[in-house]
């Protein structure tokens, strides 16, 4: 198979020649835990646990890396405005991390490393990149040597020259003032003895953020993967010094696709908390529950900025609520058909599945898929209404249980336990001996119990 994504390096849609029962290497940026994540952070989280089901649906291994930034200005910063160790405070944001990851229905990656359990192998790859002279000491400070790299540049599409060193931009993690062989140098240790720190051969300090990432692929991967992704911003400092450092050490391309993803703004203006204009992940979720958010990221192409309004937003709890009334429904037609439908089983002959596959391999175009999805939607419900054939109904609602999977949809229906059985069974002899009155105070507690 051919999959088809655009491509940051090259500027173009360019395609992985994926054979049968292969492992897909996929590497994506994580958080840095120091705070709870707001939705902007969960788009590229979403947008690929989309592409981690599609591979998996499509048969192919997976083996997806997602790490976790454990060492950093901001949680010395917050350890210490909340006095406490900086291991409580990453451990609590870990956990609630996770616990997002969960809520949204985003399948776990195969690998989420922490960069404290891997600063020995970061250590021996800076000191790799020093004998190779590719990195050299600063007043205690290990630097990257761009000068001796004349591919840096090239993914964030920026001559070397105009380039701004990582350091020193104005939104930078850290800012450190240093005498740089040359501006663009960015640093690979830093040497501190503020909070965590560890020994090396050149002092006590903590790696630099763009080595971490690097690391961990060289370590979990041990090859060129096939595909690295983050937010847009990520572009460029820290993925163009995660290439330039992977290709001096390896003389190889660090990952065949770069992709990015998408800024969410908020009435045009980029959402981030630096400007205050944030939505936590966990306040949506308690608000809207998954899908809503779901929704808005994958009826947009992942590539482009969404901007977020309250207009938007209702548009997608409004299709939410009528795909949840729609599948409690079918829940409904079959328990009176007496029908057990296996939600798994797949129809690979039928059109729209073989549109949907096709859909999602030419570039992720998740926008087709949701057409797709209202086109099912819109048949269901009219032969529903119709009283068409049972196994028209089951064809329909098997590609339906489908595409909802496949992009990650969950809703949560009531179980029919036996009370709830047995109000459906009393309203439908009700109904039959047009019991009608009686029918309508059943139909009413089953209303109230979101079964109808």
């Amino acid at each position: 198979m051919k999959l088809y994504l655009f491509n940051s390096l090259t500027n173009q849609n360019d395609y992985l020649t994926l054979e049968p029962q292969q492992t897909v290497s996929i590497y994506l940026c994580g958080p840095t835990v120091y705070d709870h994540i707001h939705i902007g952070n969960l788009r590229p989280i979403i947008v690929f646990d989309v592409l981690h089901r599609f591979l998996l649906h499509c048969g192919y291994g997976v083996k997806y890396v997602h790490n976790l930034t454990d060492i950093d200005d901001k949680i010395i910063q917050k350890a210490q405005k909340e006095k406490k160790s900086e291991l409580i405070v990453t451990q609590h944001y870990i956990k609630v991390y996770f616990q997002n990851l969960y809520n949204y229905n985003i399948i776990k990656p195969t690998f989420t490393p922490k960069v404290t359990d891997y600063v020995s192998q970061i250590q021996k790859f800076i000191d790799n990149l020093i004998k190779k002279k590719h990195a050299y000491r600063q007043e205690n400070n290990i630097l990257f040597r761009t000068k001796n790299n004349s591919e840096y540049g090239q993914l964030s599409k920026q001559k070397a020259e105009k380039l701004q060193s990582g350091e020193t931009r104005q939104n930078s993690r850290e800012i450190i003032k240093i005498d740089k062989e040359t501006f663009q140098d960015f640093v690979l240790w830093k040497n501190t003895n503020q909070g965590t720190n560890w020994y090396s051969p050149w002092g006590h300090g903590r790696p630099g953020w763009h080595t971490e990432c690097v690391v961990f692929i060289q370590e979990l991967f041990g090859k060129t993967i096939d595909i690295h992704g983050g937010g847009q911003d990520l572009l460029f400092p820290h993925h163009e010094n995660e290439r330039i450092q992977y290709l001096a050490a390896n003389n190889q391309e660090l990952s065949k696709i770069w992709l990015h993803i998408g800024h969410l703004h908020w009435d045009q203006e980029k959402m981030s908390k630096s400007l205050g204009n944030v939505i936590l992940a966990k306040h949506f979720y308690q608000k809207y529950g998954p899908n809503v958010l779901r929704y808005l990221f994958l009826n947009s192409h992942y590539n482009q900025v969404i901007n977020f309004n309250e207009k938007l937003l209702q548009q997608a709890q409004d299709y939410a609520q009528k795909t949840k009334n729609l599948l409690k429904r079918l829940k409904l037609y079959f328990y009176w058909k007496k029908i057990n439908i296996d939600k798994q089983k797949n129809n690979k002959n039928n059109l729209l599945y073989q549109e949907t596959i096709q859909a999602l391999g030419d570039n992720l175009n998740t926008i087709k898929v949701i057409n797709y999805l209202d086109e099912i939607i819109c048949r269901l419900n009219k032969e529903l209404d119709e009283k068409k054939a049972t196994g028209i109904i089951k064809s329909l609602a098997a590609i339906l249980y489908f595409i909802l999977d496949i992009l990650g949809f969950k809703f949560e229906l009531v179980s029919y336990d036996w009370q709830i059985c047995y109000l459906l069974d009393k309203w439908q002899k009700l109904r039959q001996n047009k019991q009608f009155s009686e029918a309508d105070q059943i139909r009413k507690q089953l209303q109230e119990k979101d079964i109808i």
